[in-house]
């Protein structure tokens, strides 16, 4: 202590942030750009002076009362507006100002995300060629609805009927398509019902449809025979099964 009684305490405050509070844009500038800014950037200072001088107090016994509104503690000044930075929730990219606007949970099925499935269904070698095109189809169909729950695959099924009926009929894919009925059936996600009005509706869909090509008379019955059949029993495994060995020969 100073004779006089005056005393000067420097102390580090572990609470304060001095860190750059600028644009938080340019910190997530992409490489290549952090050096193509027209002109400065202003930045502010990171150190400053503190000066503190408490209130002080009246001598009285209210030190021994415990304060429960906290009337005594500095209030801390609210400030308008905030230097945030955003992240697209599924390529953890930083969210530019132009894009504040577009939400980016509705990314559900960019364009690259769709060749990106395309092409790793591309790589399986256990699945013929009719299976990977009702999975390019079935996934794609999940993606750009968002289907997330087990009580919404009836109606995506029937959408995807509505949808993709048409071009499943005409690939001759009724049978690859049952056998992925099967399956889901298999999973607890769709009933025997569901499969039987799905089935249905896709046989409407090829009675509505004009007659497909007559050079390929066997892969035509076949399909109807598919399509007609909406029962599933215990030999439409075996039948998906021959048809995926006809598919491969």
């Amino acid at each position: 202590p100073h004779p006089k009684g005056a005393r000067i305490d420097v102390s580090i405050n572990e609470c304060y942030d001095g860190s750059y509070v600028g644009n938080p844009q340019d910190i997530h500038s992409q490489p290549g750009f952090a050096f193509s800014r027209n002109g400065p950037v202003k930045r502010t200072a990171v150190t400053h002076v503190l000066v503190s001088r408490p209130k002080r107090t009246k001598p009285s016994l209210s030190e021994f009362l415990e304060s429960e509104d906290g009337e005594l503690e500095q209030q801390r000044t609210y400030v308008s507006g905030h230097n945030r930075l955003y992240f697209h929730s599924d390529s953890c990219m930083p969210l530019r100002p132009q894009e504040m606007e577009v939400d980016s949970e509705d990314e559900r099925d960019p364009e690259w995300l769709r060749e990106k499935t395309a092409t790793q269904l591309d790589e399986f070698t256990d699945v013929n060629e009719g299976e990977k095109e009702v999975m390019k189809l079935w996934n794609l169909h999940v993606m750009s609805n968002g289907f997330i729950s087990d009580n919404q695959m009836k109606q995506a099924i029937m959408l995807f009927v509505e949808n993709d009926g048409a071009h499943i009929i005409r690939r001759n894919l009724c049978r690859n398509f049952l056998l992925h009925l099967v399956s889901m059936h298999d999973f607890n996600l769709v009933s025997t019902a569901t499969i039987d009005c799905v089935m249905g509706r896709l046989r409407e869909i090829q009675d509505e449809l004009p007659d497909v090509e007559e050079d390929q008379p066997d892969q035509t019955v076949g399909s109807a025979a598919a399509c007609n059949g909406g029962a599933v029993t215990s030999s439409g495994a075996k039948q998906g099964k021959r048809t995926k060995s006809a598919l491969m020969d």
